[in-house]
């Protein structure tokens, strides 16, 4: 084997072995790891996206920013080099119309990732209920927010075989169009999804979000039965 062939065999399990560090739910010490490894590699973009991964969850939006500009410096046609940066935007206030864009860019390259438009339709909705903005606007973004919405539901209603991710995206969506009862379906459904899939591809972040998502759920469809 050559030495180029060499360090392309190390970069992969380089990776794989930090993705299934933080696939087990040890995000920050998997970051930790990560960091290190790409001071003697910067440009590898997996490893720069599973930072991004790591940084979403820790909430460190300023990091975030700069390795999601990392990512499109290095490769302007990867989509979630833009979608990171539309997070680390939205989660800024002042930049949600800078964070549309990015998700508006990353949905060019990938028109039908279900992710990108939940995150756009939160940042209309966000939008939507600021109260400074002047009503003719407000009522665009809430307009934009449905759009998404229905095109979430749409776009994974049509699959055969979602995944755990795809059917807790359409969860959480049926919860913010107040439809509670379905979104309880599919919460259910996203946990039989992640323990029928390989080993391999089941992250714990993740199924931690059902969990808490589901428990949530069942809780306001409890207190919508109590208000009746």
């Amino acid at each position: 084997m050559g030495k180029e062939a060499k360090k392309k065999v190390v970069k992969i399990e380089t990776y794989e072995s930090l993705k299934a560090m933080y696939y087990s739910g040890r995000v920050k010490p998997s970051l930790n790891k990560i960091i290190v490894a790409l001071e003697k590699d910067p440009e590898n973009l997996a490893l720069l996206l599973l930072a991004c991964q790591c940084l979403e969850r820790t909430k460190d939006i300023d990091t975030l920013c700069s390795y999601a500009d990392a990512v499109i410096k290095l490769d302007s046609k990867i989509a979630a080099g833009y979608y990171f940066k539309g997070v680390a935007l939205q989660n800024t206030k002042g930049k949600e119309q800078e964070a549309l864009k990015n998700f508006n860019e990353a949905l060019l390259l990938d028109p039908e990732n279900t992710i990108y438009l939940k995150s756009k339709a939160s940042t209309h909705f966000s939008l939507y209920t600021d109260y400074h903005l002047p009503l003719q606007f407000a009522e665009k973004h809430r307009v934009k927010t449905e759009e998404s919405l229905f095109k979430v539901v749409e776009l994974i209603e049509g699959k055969e075989n979602p995944d755990y991710q795809e059917l807790l995206t359409i969860a959480d969506v049926l919860v913010l169009l107040s439809k509670g009862v379905r979104a309880k379906r599919y919460y259910i459904q996203a946990v039989d999804a992640y323990t029928a899939s390989e080993a391999s591809n089941q992250d714990k972040n993740i199924y931690k979000d059902i969990i808490k998502a589901q428990n949530a759920c069942i809780k306001l469809l409890d207190k919508n039965i109590e208000d009746v």
